[in-house]
């Protein structure tokens, strides 16, 4: 049981927003994952020379680079005025560095080439030549880092039963071999090995878990967005592989085998190892909204839930859950609205499950625009 200090502590989980700094400091030269160096001892020498550097999120240590030498494009760079406030959500995926007279100068690089001072939060004018320029080497840089997004149909075939293939998770940069064994709404999969089940295990810190997580599925030259989870259960099938069942791999649209529903949580992390998620959440009702919250506040993702909120903030539970079914309204004319969602869930410093009411307000400015999520309160 709680005590009334710890339950007057939650009776309102604020969004808490941070002043950290969102973008990473680090760049080498190809895709891996390992901690960064500061920036100023990886700047190159040459005159011209910018960096590009692409991840799913600023906590991520898989991530892509490129170098090249561009003397036009980076004296734009110098010479580019500050112009519009940018309407991002999160941070660009994808940070530039260039040295000026000694200076380290970092910026963050959206996949249409503007390029914006996250500090300030504020675009930065760039001729368009310079503007198609960068964009061309981000695009094709985050084609290199990111998966394909097939459907659940046509990824069945890319992946046909028994075929084996490489899982690359696009947090940690861990990847494994595994199997798809079975499966005919998703891909029902196992760990090739003993070594196989153990990198999977350490994906999740050392326990099998159902969170899930963004994955590249690797196969015959092919890279598909996907998404996971780890929990071993159902059917065995590869002998001495340390694995008593088998995990689920999800794509685009496919559902769960015993509901026949598609998961909300898979479909958020598919879109991240696509490098669409920011597109995705911009595009989605109020009640996909708060899935995506409550999956972010469920697995301590502090990005999930920026991108919901347009704020960094802070997570005060352990663990959360959605009970009730929407009942879901003709929002279409509305600029806020305001809901409830009956939930389970653990206080940040407490072991106990218990049931709550969260209120939820949501704004956004035009009907054409996106909703945010304002305040969550947890009654």
């Amino acid at each position: 049981m709680l005590s009334s200090l710890n339950r007057r502590k939650l009776r309102v989980l604020f969004l808490t927003f941070l002043l950290t700094p969102l973008l990473s400091q680090g760049m080498t030269s190809r895709s891996h994952a390992q901690h960064m160096e500061p920036l100023q001892k990886t700047m190159a020498a040459e005159k011209g020379s910018i960096q590009l550097q692409v991840k799913a999120s600023p906590g991520a240590l898989y991530q892509t680079e490129l170098t090249f030498v561009n003397t036009s494009l980076q004296r734009a760079l110098e010479e580019a005025t500050v112009g519009d406030a940018s309407l991002e959500a999160i941070p660009p995926d994808t940070t530039l560095q260039y040295d000026k007279k000694g200076q380290t100068i970092l910026l963050g690089v959206t996949s249409s080439g503007d390029v914006v001072d996250w500090t300030s939060k504020r675009r930065m004018q760039l001729p368009p030549s310079a503007q198609e320029a960068l964009q061309a080497q981000v695009q094709a840089l985050r084609a290199k880092h990111y998966g394909e997004m097939l459907t659940w149909e046509e990824a069945s075939l890319v992946l046909p039963k028994f075929s084996s293939f490489t899982v690359v998770d696009v947090m940690s940069g861990l990847s494994f071999e595994g199997q798809r064994r079975a499966g005919s709404h998703h891909a029902d999969v196992q760990p090739l090995t003993k070594t196989d089940s153990a990198t999977l295990k350490r994906i999740y810190g050392g326990t099998w878990s159902w969170d899930r997580r963004a994955v590249l599925v690797k196969l015959n030259g092919r890279t598909l967005a996907a998404s996971m989870h780890g929990m071993p259960h159902g059917g065995d099938g590869i002998p001495g592989n340390d694995f008593n069942g088998h995990f689920c791999i999800h794509f685009l649209g496919s559902v769960t085998h015993g509901s026949r529903s598609v998961d909300p949580a898979h479909q958020v992390m598919v879109h991240r190892a696509a490098g669409l998620l920011n597109d995705y959440v911009s595009k989605l009702t109020p009640w996909a909204l708060i899935d995506v919250w409550i999956s972010g506040a469920h697995q301590g993702d502090l990005q999930l839930l920026q991108v919901t909120t347009g704020q960094e903030q802070a997570m005060h539970v352990r663990s959360m859950r959605r009970l009730s079914k929407f009942q879901e309204q003709d929002t279409s004319q509305l600029l806020q609205y305001d809901t409830s969602v009956n939930v389970t869930m653990t206080a940040a410093r407490a072991s106990g499950v218990t049931s709550r009411r969260v209120l939820f307000h949501l704004e956004r400015t035009t009907v054409q625009d996106r909703w945010y999520i304002r305040s969550a309160v947890i009654q």
